[in-house]
C-alpha cells in the first residue's frame, strides 16, 4: 500500500507490529487537507485496479477498506485539520495467521 499512496502523493511511514496468530501493520503520514481525501480515495482505485485488491467490509461512511487473501486495510477519511495543518493519514493492515509467517511483509504486494 505504500507506494500505491506514493503514486498519489501521499507518503507514509509502516510501523509493523508481530501479535500472535494475528499480524498488523499501521501507515501513518500526513498530506494537503485540500486534496487528502481524493488522494486516499484514487490509492485505494488503484491498488483495486491494479494490484488485485477487493473492496471490503463496510465499516460506514467515510471508510475506505480493502481485502486480499487473508489482508484487510482499513482508513478512514481524516477531518478537516486546524488551518495550516497538514492532514493526518493513518491506514491499518491486518491479516488473518493462515499458518504461515505473520511478517506483514509476508502479506499480498501493494505494488
Amino acid at each position: 500500500m505504500t507506494s500505491v499512496l506514493a503514486a498519489e502523493g501521499v507518503v507514509v511511514e509502516r510501523e509493523p507490529s508481530n501479535l500472535p496468530e494475528r499480524c498488523l501493520e499501521r501507515l501513518s503520514g500526513r498530506h494537503a487537507p485540500e486534496t487528502v481525501d481524493a488522494a486516499l480515495k484514487a490509492a485505494f482505485a488503484r491498488a483495486r485496479s491494479e494490484h488485485g485488491w477487493q473492496t471490503g467490509p463496510d465499516l460506514g461512511s467515510g471508510t475506505l477498506t480493502l481485502t486480499k487473501a487473508n489482508w484487510t486495510v482499513a482508513a478512514v477519511l481524516p477531518v478537516k485539520p486546524a488551518q495550516g495543518l497538514q492532514a493526518p493519514v493513518i491506514m491499518s493492515l491486518t491479516c488473518l495467521d493462515g499458518g504461515g509467517t505473520r511478517t506483514p511483509s509476508a502479506g499480498p504486494s501493494a505494488g
